[in-house]
């Protein structure tokens, strides 16, 4: 396993972070906030580079949260990862938000899983949230499905079923109807946003990517961000 180490990117959520870490652990973090992210990237990169003692020649490859996220979030971390990667160069590889989240709250609240499922929320605003499932096998997180986003009803789909829901939303985003009640079967983690180390997990089982080709994903497609009609084919 190369010794190198990765740089960690995730401007798609509300609260971010770049980072500098191993297989084996973190060398490097500073968080961003999503209002300053576009212009505060570049200087957060060179500052946990100086941190860990390296450059961009000693990195061995990116790992980017490609979103769901915000439109201006996400676009602007993918374009610098994509970027380095060209120009380093150096291997890129991504994950999701919703992957990000799961493995950053399993890896701080691992003791509250108690057989059940693993869920990563996120807001996708107008009433509408990002839901996916995960289990646990061996210590590891694996996917049952593909995210979907869809309405309040997310929120009684997870009480159903249980386990440890991660939100990467604070609990004043939950609908008045859906607010966590008391003795339920369901271990609520609220302001769960990507970290550094769970960034690395997740991206155990990513895959490369082409920095040519990569697109970020946003929280809506374009004809919702423009309240245009979507096309049917």
């Amino acid at each position: 396993m190369s010794t190198q180490p990765f740089l960690l990117i995730n401007t798609a959520t509300v609260s971010g972070v770049v980072g500098l870490g191993r297989r084996d652990g973190v060398l490097a973090q500073t968080l961003l906030k999503l209002t300053t992210a576009s212009n505060t990237v570049v200087a957060a990169i060179d500052q946990v580079l100086a941190e860990a003692g390296c450059t961009l020649d000693d990195i061995g490859g990116i790992v980017l949260v490609k979103g769901p996220g915000t439109f201006t979030g996400s676009r602007v971390g993918a374009s610098i990862a994509k970027a380095i990667a060209y120009a380093a160069p150096c291997s890129l590889v991504s994950v999701t938000t919703l992957e990000a989240v799961a493995w950053s709250g399993f890896l701080t609240s691992s003791e509250q899983v108690t057989g059940g499922p693993v869920w990563a929320l996120l807001d996708a605003r107008r009433h509408q949230f990002y839901v996916q499932e995960f289990v646990v096998r061996e210590g590891a997180l694996l996917s049952r499905a593909d995210a979907v986003c869809v309405g309040p009803e997310a929120f009684d789909t997870v009480r159903a079923m249980g386990g440890l829901a991660v939100c990467a939303f604070s609990s004043a985003a939950v609908p008045e109807s859906q607010c966590p009640l008391e003795r339920e079967r369901v271990a609520w983690s609220f302001d769960a946003y990507p970290s550094c180390a769970g960034i690395l997990a997740a991206s155990a089982r990513a895959r490369s990517e082409d920095p040519f080709t990569l697109e970020p994903l946003y929280l809506r497609s374009t004809e919702e961000l423009f309240d245009l009609p979507k096309v049917t084919p």
